[in-house]
């Protein structure tokens, strides 16, 4: 069974559901009424896997949690949580009151609906899927079931109640606030892994922290030999006033460390919780024995330090083996998490992309709780005889937005085990958040929005929020996208906003409906940008990608009219970075590119194929009577010409959209026109609620069919582009390249090398630029090529090629310099350098003649000094404090 609905009344900022009590139209149900009165209580519908809340601060989204909690244990309802704006908060005697609760149930299994029927004493005649159970002021538990259009009430005695409690699903909460310690001590592991294991010493027990505290005490004494003397009268009877204060404070602070009194209560639970999760890793996952790990104690212990090494290295390949984090922590796939024995801990260490080892300390608190969340998953172990509800409050507190994309993928994995997991059931999700990052854009339906009213209004479900933010990737990027918007890991560029809604909304239909992966996209990972229109797409694509060396991955979609042509050719054009294409062709997609594979609604449809013109007829004319109705208040008389035979006859030569345009011209005193945007918003609508109908008609059911599989043609294309488009972002970069070519080259030539070595070095660079001509940037790999000339003629590497290499230091800092040519040039010039640069101007600035006789009167004068220095390179007298000039401004 899941949890479908909870019902909260009374309950902190949950009132009772205003708007329901004051709807006429509404037939209070039994559990509504308190004495006469109607009190609806507020409905928070949940999804049977994962369920988003999200609102404002103080909108009652963490009560929410609680209230789940409280409305399946019945455990913790305290007249404290009684909401104060309530007319029955009171403190008359005999009238004090605690919150209500109700929780519906769904889905139950045959072993679950017979259990409830054998508890409650249903009769055999009487059938249901579903059950509801109110907790009404603490003590008053009933069940009731649908029956005949009503619902049949059962009380539920206390011995009932126990039973029932035992069925219900269990409460499973991640700690959010609890991170993975950076040491453990060695046999605290030992302890939590038997429980009979006596033989830790109270000191191999403490953390680091507190074992420092002794050590330090200790010191005291070690430097002060006289003070043991003195603390010898405590034991010996003798003049307590000669006794040392500071010798007093040391056995204090020992003491203390000991007796962990400095810890309050709250600090040494999370301390415990901590050392927890580090079992959790070390004995769960990655399964090492507790007896390995006393043998590493002891080794540590008698110095057999070959031992330990050998032990440490297991545990390691353990946790590589077992662990699998870097397919969850996308931000770096090289992450290595290692343990290496320190005294009486393991300490934990980070190896990342880099190859550069760091302890806990030196690394995000984001790492460390993303890397919590990710051990108390894999160490879950499933409920054995009931399923289980995840609750988690704001767990983006301490995550970047990437890992909160990172966790989303946590989430799907409780609530749908793959294949071989570690869970044997699904768990239920529900999850608080502030943040956009941690709502599935590829699933709206699970978004709840809490609101608070005012006044006595309370906390409230704003119904609907997933169909009226129909497209669940929409932000406020408006129709003109600034350079700072291009943040997706991969871009989708559409002409307009109604574009955007058609891709998303049926992005959503498809994995609603359980389309494979690769005939949908994932929100998640690619951001649909709106353009204005097809002429603006060329010049965001530069703005995105023409500037600077790190190009994200762009893919574009077109219309195939006479605007989507032209783009095209801008793209594929002149208008690039030194007239290179914008995007190269596998990354451009016109709709007419994939005529031959969509089923349109007339085979001799025109050539300007539009995005429209993929919807099935059926589908657009719903989509326009329901636009009209809603924005233009037609009512049905008045819709009543508008049909598919009127439509068809206008398309030969036409996109659909105009040949709507052309149905609606029959009415001119109307002066009906369509708008695309809300065309496009209506087609979403259509598709859901024809969709979730049972008994469609033929038509509706073809035309359906229709429109998934144009749909799923085109995201079939569409991943494939965004799939090249992203590989190229995880190719070796020529930074790198030129990296490890410099990196192979010191090692060979630590000290010094030949002229005709370093010739060699800037050959193969300039091999690889040749290679990557096509796919890196014109002014990275100019500038790269520029500083390799630079240096062949500073260090004059052509001539007398056995020579070594003059100043071989500068020669290796201007090969580092190489490696950054590409980004120096593509950075924004500061306000200093553009001074610089135009002084320099300033100063050369004189008439030919000028210039001519200076030249002339200093060529001389150079010849001779180039004759004196001619071994020392232009790059190292570039390198020295520039002299002040006189005839400039300095």
């Amino acid at each position: 069974m899941y949890l479908k609905t909870v019902f909260i009344r009374f309950y902190k900022s949950f009132n009772d559901d205003f708007l329901r009590k004051n709807d006429n139209r509404v037939k209070p149900k039994a559990w509504e009424r308190v004495g006469e009165g109607f009190y609806p209580y507020i409905e928070v519908p949940l999804e049977n896997r994962i369920t988003t809340i999200v609102g404002a601060n103080e909108s009652g989204k963490s009560h929410l949690l609680s209230a789940i909690e409280k409305a399946i244990t019945g455990r913790k309802i305290e007249r404290s949580d009684f909401c104060r704006y309530s007319p029955f908060f009171t403190v008359k005697q005999n009238e004090l009151k605690y919150p209500d609760f109700g929780t519906e149930w769904a889905n139950l299994s045959k072993l679950e609906e017979a259990s409830i029927r054998k508890i409650i004493e249903v009769p055999e005649n009487v059938t249901f899927e579903r059950f509801f159970m109110f907790r009404s002021n603490i003590d008053r538990l009933t069940i009731y079931l649908p029956e005949k259009g009503d619902y049949r009430p059962y009380r539920i005695g206390e011995e009932q109640s126990i039973e029932l409690q035992a069925l219900l699903p269990a409460i499973l909460k991640i700690e959010s606030n609890v991170a993975l310690p950076s040491s453990v001590p060695i046999k605290k592991l030992v302890e939590l892994g038997q429980e009979d294991y006596l033989g830790g010493r109270r000191f191999e027990l403490l953390d680091r922290e507190q074992r420092s505290k002794i050590v330090d005490a200790l010191d005291v004494f070690s430097d002060n030999p006289g003070l043991i003397t003195k603390v010898r009268y405590l034991w010996g009877g003798g003049d307590r006033e000669e006794i040392d204060r500071e010798a007093v404070e040391s056995l204090k602070s020992i003491i203390s460390a000991v007796d962990e009194v400095t810890f309050s209560e709250k600090e040494k639970q999370r301390r415990e919780k901590e050392f927890d999760l580090a079992y959790k890793l070390i004995c769960k996952i990655a399964q090492v024995d507790t007896s390995a790990l006393l043998d590493l104690a002891n080794a540590v212990k008698d110095g057999t330090q070959g031992y330990a090494n050998g032990i440490i290295e297991k545990i390691n390949r353990q946790l590589s083996i077992n662990l699998n984090f870097p397919n969850y922590w996308v931000q770096d796939r090289n992450f290595c998490l290692k343990v290496m024995a320190r005294d009486y801990d393991l300490v934990f260490t980070i190896t990342d992309r880099t190859g550069t080892e760091y302890s806990f300390d030196e690394r995000s608190q984001g790492l460390r709780y993303f890397l919590s969340y990710y051990i108390q998953y894999r160490s879950h172990e499933s409920h054995s005889s009931k399923s289980e509800i995840l609750v988690m409050d704001e767990p983006d507190a301490y995550l970047s937005s990437q890992a909160q994309q990172d966790l989303l993928k946590i989430f799907d994995l409780f609530a749908n085990p793959e294949v071989g997991s570690h869970l044997t059931h699904p768990i239920q999700v529900v999850y608080v958040t502030h943040s956009p990052f941690l709502i599935d854009k590829n699933h709206a339906e699970r978004i709840r929005v809490l609101k608070k009213g005012n006044e006595d209004e309370g906390t409230r479900v704003v119904k609907d929020a997933a169909k009226n933010h129909y497209e669940p990737l929409r932000s406020s990027i408006g129709a003109y996208v600034g350079e700072t918007t291009f943040i997706g890991n991969c871009n989708l560029m559409v002409e307009g906003l109604s574009d955007q809604i058609l891709v998303a909304g049926a992005t959503s239909y498809l994995r609603a409906s359980g389309a494979p992966n690769l005939e949908t996209l994932d929100l998640n990972q690619i951001t649909i940008v709106p353009s204005g229109s097809a002429s603006h797409i060329p010049y965001l694509v530069y703005l995105a990608r023409g500037r600077d060396v790190e190009q994200p991955a762009v893919i574009v979609l077109l219309d195939s009219d006479v605007s989507g042509n032209d783009a095209r050719k801008q793209l594929l054009g002149k208008g690039g970075q030194h007239r290179r294409p914008l995007l190269k062709e596998q990354f451009i997609l016109q709709l007419g590119d994939l005529k031959k594979e969509f089923h349109l609604v007339l085979d001799n449809v025109t050539e300007d194929i539009e995005i429209e013109d993929i919807i099935p007829l059926p589908i657009c004319v719903q989509a326009t009577r329901l636009y009209l109705h809603e924005f233009l208040q037609l009512n049905e008389a008045e819709l009543s010409f508008l049909s598919e035979e009127l439509i068809s006859g206008g398309l030969p030569g036409r996109t659909v959209l105009d040949a709507i345009q052309l149905a609606l011209s029959e009415i001119p005193e109307k002066n009906l026109k369509i708008n695309k945007v809300g065309f496009a918003r209506n087609v979403i609508q259509v598709i859901n609620e024809w969709s979730s109908k049972q008994d469609l008609q033929d038509y509706q059911s073809n035309a359906l069919k229709v429109f998934e599989q144009n749909f799923r043609v085109l995201f079939r294309k569409l991943n494939i582009m965004q799939r090249r488009a992203q590989q190229r972002l995880t190719d070796e970069r020529l930074s790198q390249k030129i990296e490890r070519l410099k990196k192979n080259f010191n090692a060979l030539h630590p000290i010094s090398a030949r002229r005709e070595e370093g010739i060699i070095l800037l050959d193969e660079i300039e091999a690889i630029l040749e290679s990557n001509i096509e796919n890196e940037s014109i002014r990275e790999i100019e500038a790269i090529k520029g500083g390799i000339q630079n240096l062949r003629r500073d260090y004059k590497l052509d001539i007398d090629m056995n020579e070594a290499i003059y100043d071989y230091m500068g020669f290796q800092m201007g090969l580092e310099r190489i490696k950054y040519a590409g980004l120096l040039a593509s950075q924004e010039a500061t306000t200093e350098e553009s001074q610089v640069e135009e002084n320099s101007t300033g100063d050369v600035a004189q008439s030919q003649d000028e210039q001519s006789s200076l030249d002339e009167a200093n060529r001389s004068d150079n010849d001779q000094e180039l004759t004196q220095s001619s071994e020392i390179p232009a790059t190292s007298i570039l390198n020295r404090p520039r002299a002040k000039n006189n005839r400039g401004r300095g």
